[in-house]
């Protein structure tokens, strides 16, 4: 899965982490220092650049005089050493320290959002409101996009609000994009497409993945079916998590904050969220 991935976003760095370490458990070693040369030049590309020296100090281990990882290396200590320069100068926050990356790197720092998301990581700013699903922010996202049309949208909501409004026990939330484009795939995928674009998420067909019954229940009910967050995977200290709505930024952190472990996201239809849920929770299909 994470191979088709990185065939339409090569410098998705936390695909690449999970690769690297997959290859290695099952003895592909050569493949996993083939992955680990993709994952360095994917954190320089991104622009961070002290994960990007940890990467090409840990391929120097295993091949002292890789060119390529020396070539990097010096690059690297040279801009590290001109942005330290720059800090003591009294320089404005820009160039390697303020500017963010792809995938949500802020210069030297190693942020864990993507970007696009509603995290302000800069000013770490995060909503506290959980009531703040995000699908007002999705209902504009899809109108601006010509994806469907405003009344239309305006009256999904509405019936959505009424869904989640009191949500108790293990009662499944609804989508604003199920409910939208719930009889017409063709919409559902031109907006998953948009999304991907938008937010830098990976797409993840969570229909045909095989998740672990417990892995889900590592979060509380009000966050995997209040929220339709499906967590489908856990490698070493990272741990999977399909989502519908990347604009529910207040339901993202409360996960994060829910757990002591990375949290990489992934964007899957609403339809396949839902039935993993089910299957999950053994819960009867909801009319």
């Amino acid at each position: 899965m994470f191979e088709v991935i990185l065939q339409t976003q090569p410098d998705d760095y936390q695909s690449l982490e999970i690769l690297k370490e997959a290859y290695a458990k099952v003895g592909r070693k050569a493949d996993s220092l083939k992955t680990s040369r993709r994952l360095a030049e994917a954190y320089f590309n991104s622009g961070s650049y002290t994960m990007a020296m940890q990467e090409c100090e840990a391929i120097l281990v295993k091949e002292p005089n890789a060119p390529e990882i020396l070539a990097m290396l010096g690059d690297i200590e040279t801009r590290l050493q001109k942005a330290g320069q720059e800090i003591a100068a009294g320089g404005s926050k820009t160039g390697l320290i303020a500017k963010p990356g792809v995938n949500g790197a802020n210069g030297l720092t190693h942020g864990g959002a993507h970007e696009g998301s509603l995290v302000d990581i800069q000013h770490n700013r995060h909503p506290a409101n959980l009531q703040d699903r995000g699908d007002e922010h999705l209902a504009k996202f899809l109108v601006m996009q010509q994806l469907f049309p405003e009344e239309e949208v305006a009256k999904a909501m509405e019936t959505v609000k009424q869904l989640n409004k009191d949500l108790t026990g293990q009662a499944l939330a609804a989508s604003l994009l199920d409910k939208l484009s719930r009889q017409e795939t063709d919409k559902l995928d031109a907006a998953l497409s948009g999304l991907i674009d938008r937010t830098k998420f990976a797409y993840v067909p969570i229909e045909y993945y095989d998740v672990d019954r417990q892995i889900p229940r590592m979060l509380p009910d009000h966050l995997t079916l209040g929220r339709l967050f499906l967590p489908f995977d856990l490698i070493s200290r990272t741990i999977m998590i399909a989502c519908c709505n990347p604009f529910d930024a207040a339901g993202r952190d409360a996960v994060q904050q829910s757990l002591d472990y990375t949290v990489t996201w992934y964007l899957a239809r609403p339809g396949a969220i839902v039935k993993g849920l089910q299957d999950v929770y053994r819960l009867d299909t909801r009319a």
